[in-house]
């Protein structure tokens, strides 16, 4: 179940008129600036929104670094956002990098390997080790129980206060930094074979892939996908969206939930969207491709709970997408 955590009032499905188009831009070859350039420009002549400073102050760029530097979301591609934004006039101060674990961020060149707040390029970069990442009124319930290890972490954490740690075992707290105030996210992401939701990409980056306590879904057939689709329905988080996009330059089509360099396929191609589920049943295809022709079986889009679970809360209307390909 969501709810809202001031009101306690549980959210019901999302109305969202924004369109589920995706742009699609091939032969990439390594040239982001130029090629994000060219989505964007297409995806606003469509009526996608126009980046610029004065109608979204800040932005927030949540990059996928889990598994780097194996598979990761590349300082390349990171850059080019980088440039381009600051091209349309924003300042250093007004874009930040953010992703979950600080390790895998030192792994793949956003952070250096000693403590303490650093930048890249320029930029701030956040992780849950920050303490703005996240606020305490702001976080998923559910009762799904934690895992052995953050249940340990819990009771090392409130070693005499059992209501607390049970109270604390419930909650995923959310990346508040990326919608709070007038801060609008960016989603980067590479995608990945996932037995449980099918493709981890865009949709899980900006939900179970941001979140604290989040292990607990992820082994999970039913929950797995649930969970990703309410974080993402939370209305405060899906109302800061701009665009998500996904990389497929590198990408692992089996073996999900670690990295498995045998599994690596390879399309020079960037897929942009302001809707993360869109996305990523757009990247599945490339994942398909791989699978078929290594003889995998087909992760049917259609048979998904991932998308089911989307449509269902409003998030996707997934027989409306259309892919405009770009050049």
């Amino acid at each position: 179940m969501l709810t809202d955590p001031i009101s306690g009032k549980i959210n019901q499905t999302l109305q969202d008129n924004r369109s589920s188009n995706v742009f699609r831009i091939q032969g990439v070859e390594g040239q982001y600036l130029d090629s994000l350039t060219q989505l964007f420009s297409a995806a606003e002549k469509k009526g996608g929104p126009v980046l610029k400073p004065a109608q979204f102050p800040k932005i927030g760029i949540k990059i996928k670094t889990k598994l780097a530097p194996g598979l990761q979301v590349s300082k390349e591609f990171v850059n080019a956002m980088l440039e381009m934004l600051s091209k349309r006039g924003y300042r250093s101060d007004q874009i930040f990098l953010v992703d979950r674990e600080r390790a895998s961020l030192v792994r793949a060149g956003f952070l250096p390997s000693f403590h303490g707040n650093k930048l890249y390029r320029g930029h701030q970069v956040f992780s849950l080790t920050h303490e703005n990442y996240t606020s305490p009124i702001w976080f998923h319930d559910s009762p799904m129980p934690p895992t052995l290890h953050d249940r340990a972490r819990f009771f090392l954490k409130f070693p005499h206060d059992r209501e607390k740690r049970l109270a604390e075992e419930r909650k995923s707290y959310l990346p508040s930094i990326l919608f709070l105030d007038d801060v609008f996210w960016i989603n980067l992401a590479v995608c990945e074979d996932s037995l449980n939701i099918g493709i981890d990409g865009a949709a899980t980056n900006m939900s179970t892939g941001a979140i604290s306590n989040y292990h607990r879904f992820l082994e999970k057939p039913t929950l797995a996908p649930a969970a990703v689709t309410e974080i993402l329905a939370i209305p405060e988080i899906w109302e800061k969206r701009t665009y998500s996009i996904v990389d497929l330059s590198k990408f692992q089509f089996a073996g999900g939930g670690q990295f498995d360099a045998e599994f690596l396929g390879h399309e020079s191609t960037l897929l942009l969207s302001g809707n993360p589920l869109s996305v990523d049943r757009i990247a599945l295809k490339a994942l398909n491709a791989k699978r078929k022709q290594k003889g995998f079986t087909e992760r049917l889009s259609d048979e998904l709970l991932l998308f089911k679970y989307g449509k269902e809360l409003g998030l996707s209307a997934v027989s409306e997408i259309q892919v405009f390909d770009v050049r």
